[in-house]
């Protein structure tokens, strides 16, 4: 018996089937576990490369936020009080400005790092992973009749000295690797209500 979701009526001028929405549906939770796996990668070769006090045990600092970029972490109460409408909104707004980060923190390292080519080319691969899961969310919300709210576009980084440049990256890729995470999560839950 198939699972219907309680808060996204289908919308009445969607073709496609219930099947084929939860198979893409599966298909993008697929991608974010692929992707927690290449974020994890990315963010420990960037703190590699940034030499001391990165990478040391006691080097620990809170995340700062970016516009179009909010920290994706909340209290499993005020998570599970979200609506599906919701869940992809954020996740959609958050991937949306990602790739736009990830190139400027590139360009950064590029600088900084010109030989590590490998970290550069996670750069460029993350940022296309993200544009891929942007365009599988959108195709989701618009298969379940959902209108993609405003988004808050990214601000270009402008850090003023070297140490403010590699934290600046730091920060980029610990949000993308967070909301990597909370990105599965949520496909998680959609998966259920939609089972292939």
């Amino acid at each position: 018996m198939e699972v219907l979701p309680v808060d996204l009526p289908m919308c009445s001028g969607c073709s496609r089937t219930q099947q084929e929405i939860a198979i893409e549906i599966e298909r993008t939770h697929n991608l974010t576990l692929s992707m927690q796996i290449s974020s994890g990668k990315l963010l420990s070769n960037y703190v590699h490369h940034q030499g001391i006090p990165f990478g040391e045990p006691d080097f620990n600092p809170p995340i700062q936020p970016f516009p179009g970029l909010p920290l994706p972490t909340l209290s499993t109460s005020d998570w599970l009080g979200l609506t599906d409408k919701e869940r992809l909104q954020q996740n959609t707004c958050a991937f949306s400005n990602l790739p736009v980060y990830l190139a400027s923190v590139k360009c950064q390292q590029m600088d900084l790092n010109p030989l590590e080519d490998e970290l550069h080319r996670q750069f460029d691969s993350s940022r296309l992973h993200c544009l891929g899961l942007e365009n599988n969310l959108k195709s989701i919300m618009s298969s379940l009749g959902i209108v993609p709210g405003p988004v808050v576009s990214a601000q270009p980084l402008e850090p003023d000295n070297t140490f403010f440049m590699k934290l600046t990256g730091y920060y980029i890729c610990h949000l993308f690797q967070d909301w990597v995470n909370r990105c599965e999560k949520d496909i998680a839950l959609l998966t259920k209500k939609y089972p292939v």
